[in-house]
């Protein structure tokens, strides 16, 4: 007896639930296939002229493919190629400057215009100490069922100017680039949030062109900040409604989740210092925001990612949790593979491999997305990413910004891949060879 494996069986029934949009299709729909291909086998069988059999034949594929045209499953009609437009994007830049908040929401609204059955533009509650509005993207190539989720969130730290730039860059290739497509969009659905700091995006875009001078001595010295800007800003802008020294602002909002906060410190660290992380957890509002959606969309995602930036030059890192601890989680194996596979399928321009380990490796800080979304929402697979990007970079040498979002959107790519490959999801194995269709 003929028994297919169950990798096997996964894979018959996405090809067709491709070709014929089995999930949606009617029972009229599965009598008129079978009696197409009844006929042809019919048609094939009979004894007739070979002339008179090729236009019988050439009739019955007519007649369904006029069938297909005329009454297409409805996953076509509302997720498949019908309503994407199918063209390269190639690797140049979409968006050429490094996106603000107001850019942002340009962009995504434009997504959503154009798209807007498979583009869902969310605005997460509260909105920032500046009333600002945290996005999030949803991109899904079938609504009406849900298929395994992939959350991004990106410029937690101001720093990392470019981490919106790649996140868009991203969303445009699944969107609108057929060899992003197949393999990512229509497998997948993304839940993306670009910029989830953006008063301190905002904040740190301003002062670019200011004279530099240490982060402390900004801090303590209000006369000199009309004409100065810190030497590296790691927070939000916020005020705290009890705060008696307005000298010092701002939240590391990467140090605000509710997820053994503070055990990383013996003391708190003082207001003006910038991994403050807040009078209690959730002080800040972009923390308190994106917790509200990462438990909203828990049950949906299956792959969580935080692109961040490293700021030290040949140190580029892809971690996984715990961050506040040196215990190791119970899946540290199947991350650590995760990760290598990973590095190697995004090696880095210089030939370098990104460095793969636990993140509490490097040092514990704790109270962190990537701790919370594994520790509390419960989602297995949790990763940072860490590509260098330099702190107020040029704004307009677009050098280091295309070089940053190139190998965010590699390794997250490479993630991608490396989790279809532990799960083997869409592959065959071919005498002892694995092929990934």
């Amino acid at each position: 007896m003929f028994i297919l494996s169950r990798q096997k069986q996964c894979f018959v029934y996405s090809v067709f639930q491709t070709i014929f949009g089995v999930r949606f299709l009617k029972l009229f729909d599965f009598c008129v296939i079978f009696c197409w291909v009844f006929l042809t086998f019919w048609a094939l069988s009979i004894n007739m002229l070979l002339q008179i059999k090729i236009y019988l034949i050439s009739i019955l594929y007519f007649l369904g493919a006029l069938y297909m045209v005329l009454f297409p499953p409805r996953n076509f009609e509302l997720s498949g190629a019908k309503i994407r437009t199918t063209r390269s994007t190639g690797d140049n830049l979409k968006f050429k400057e490094y996106v603000d908040h107001k850019g942002l929401s340009f962009a995504v609204d434009a997504f959503h215009r154009r798209d807007p059955e498979v583009v869902k533009v969310v605005h997460l509650a509260p909105q920032t100490f500046e009333n600002r509005s945290i996005v999030a993207v949803e991109l899904r190539s079938d609504k009406h069922t849900r298929k395994p989720g992939i959350l991004i969130v990106g410029a937690l730290n101001p720093m990392a100017w470019a981490s919106p730039n790649a996140i868009l860059e991203l969303s445009e290739k699944l969107l609108y680039d057929a060899s992003y497509q197949t393999p990512f969009f229509n497998d997948y659905d993304w839940y993306l949030v670009p910029m989830g700091n953006p008063d301190g995006i905002e904040f740190t875009h301003n002062m670019r062109t200011r004279r530099a001078l240490n982060s402390v001595d900004w801090t303590q010295n209000v006369s000199a900040r009309a004409e100065t800007r810190p030497t590296e800003w790691h927070k939000n802008v916020d005020l705290e409604d009890e705060q008696n020294d307005k000298r010092c602002f701002g939240t590391n909002i990467n140090r605000n989740f509710a997820y053994h906060w503070q055990d990383d410190v013996h003391k708190t660290p003082t207001r003006c210092c910038q991994y403050y992380p807040g009078q209690k957890p959730f002080s800040a509002a972009e923390a308190k925001a994106i917790r509200k959606y990462v438990d909203k969309m828990g049950d949906f995602i299956n792959l969580a990612i935080h692109l961040h930036a490293s700021f030290v030059p040949k140190k580029e890192y892809i971690l996984y949790p715990w961050r506040y601890s040196l215990r190791t989680p119970s899946n540290y194996r199947t991350l650590q593979d995760i990760g290598e596979y990973a590095a190697r399928q995004a090696r880095l321009p210089d030939g370098r491999l990104y460095e793969v380990h636990q993140s509490s490796n490097d040092e514990r800080v704790a109270g962190t997305l990537i701790d919370y979304i594994s520790g509390v929402v419960g989602i297995d697979l949790v990763f940072l990413i860490k590509p260098y990007h330099e702190m107020f970079p040029n704004f307009t040498d677009t050098s280091n910004l295309r070089l940053y979002v190139k190998k965010s959107i590699s390794t997250v790519l490479s993630l991608v891949r490396a989790w279809r490959s532990s799960t083997k999801q869409n592959t065959l194995s071919f005498f002892g060879r694995d092929v990934e269709f």
